[in-house]
């Protein structure tokens, strides 16, 4: 399954999160598609961030600041957008900062999720919702196996354990409150890597400040695998899911796993970094106050089943791309520039 852009041409799209990481990939990607996208997000966090180091602003047709935690005026822009089709990435997603203060993260990734979710059921223009979590929704005891989306939820830290309610309120409100049967979809995904991530306590971030500054990176979880995805892979994978909402296609699942069958530890991923750079690093090995697992991975066989989903991109290689990216842009080369020509690469499986 490959996505039609005519099918996208001239649909109004709402995403939440539109000034993240994921959101300005994914606005571009829209843009590029011929869709007009509607964003509702806070303001872009951090003292750089790739909305608007891309001038992401210019590629939205109407951009709402607007925290998702108040209810009335998320139900009113919503109400008032008339969009075809919605996707949710807002959220705190941020692991650290979650333990810092879990109340944020489980206003902002439950009850955001509802008010977001619920006056888009009622919109009589909407067609579907794909509702973005984590792959850290599962509850993780150590089993070393990669997760199914029927395996049980769960959550050591206030992040995922929000992200994990956030998924019995969608299953609830989808059966509940949902009288014309509107197709919501969780998607589970996590560890994307790409150009132009700038958040905080965030690996890849991190990396990047680190090789710029030559000050030490700080590694919290040497030993970890991760299954790191290029971010077109993940959005592509979402765009699917929208897209079989679109055409009204029979049996869509109501929730989906992407992510790579490979997994990279911390360590590797730091070593390919510094390969790419030409540099070596100076690492500060600590222990993390947060328990973290050793391993995650996801089982994507619905994906592949379903949607002929796969990655176009081993992790290694998702890690390489991304490292060119930050050269790139590092040397001068405009960030808006280089995501588009890595659209373009994306279409055509031209790497």
């Amino acid at each position: 399954m490959g996505l039609n852009p005519k099918l996208w041409s001239g649909k109004r799209v709402l995403v939440t999160g539109h000034t993240g990481f994921k959101g300005a990939w994914l606005t571009l990607l829209l843009k590029d598609l011929g869709a007009e996208v509607i964003g509702i997000s806070l303001s872009p966090e951090g003292s750089q961030s790739l909305y608007v180091d891309a001038r992401i602003e210019e590629d939205i047709n109407s951009g709402i600041i607007q925290d998702i935690r108040d209810e009335i005026a998320v139900e009113r822009a919503i109400r008032e957008s008339n969009v075809d089709y919605v996707f949710h990435l807002a959220a705190q997603a941020f692991v650290r900062k979650s333990v810092r203060n879990p109340l944020e993260s489980i206003t902002t990734n439950v009850l955001g999720t509802a008010n977001v979710l619920i006056p888009a059921l009622a919109s009589i223009s909407v067609t579907g919702i794909t509702i973005v979590t984590t792959d850290k929704v599962y509850e993780n005891l150590g089993a070393n196996q990669p997760f199914k989306e029927s395996d049980k939820l769960g959550g050591q830290d206030p992040y995922s354990a929000s992200k994990a309610a956030a998924e019995l309120v969608v299953s609830s409100i989808r059966f509940s409150s949902n009288p014309r049967n509107i197709p919501v979809t969780t998607v589970r995904a996590g560890n994307v890597v790409g150009g132009g991530d700038w958040g905080e306590e965030r690996l890849v971030p991190d990396l990047v400040r680190a090789l710029r500054s030559n000050l030490p990176l700080v590694i919290r979880n040497e030993g970890a695998t991760r299954p790191w995805q290029y971010v077109l892979d993940c959005l592509f994978g979402y765009l699917l899911v929208a897209q079989s909402h679109l055409e009204k296609k029979e049996n869509v699942p109501n929730n989906v796993n992407f992510g790579p069958e490979e997994s990279l530890s911390v360590m590797e991923l730091v070593n390919l970094f510094e390969s790419a750079f030409r540099k070596k690093l100076i690492k500060e090995i600590v222990k993390s106050p947060i328990i973290e697992s050793s391993f995650l991975s996801l089982d994507s066989s619905l994906a592949h089943q379903y949607y002929k989903w796969g990655p176009s991109l081993s992790p290694a290689q998702s890690i390489m791309q991304t490292a060119e990216w930050y050269l790139k842009f590092s040397c001068g080369e405009d960030a808006k520039s280089l995501m588009l020509a890595e659209i373009s690469k994306y279409k055509v499986g031209k790497w």
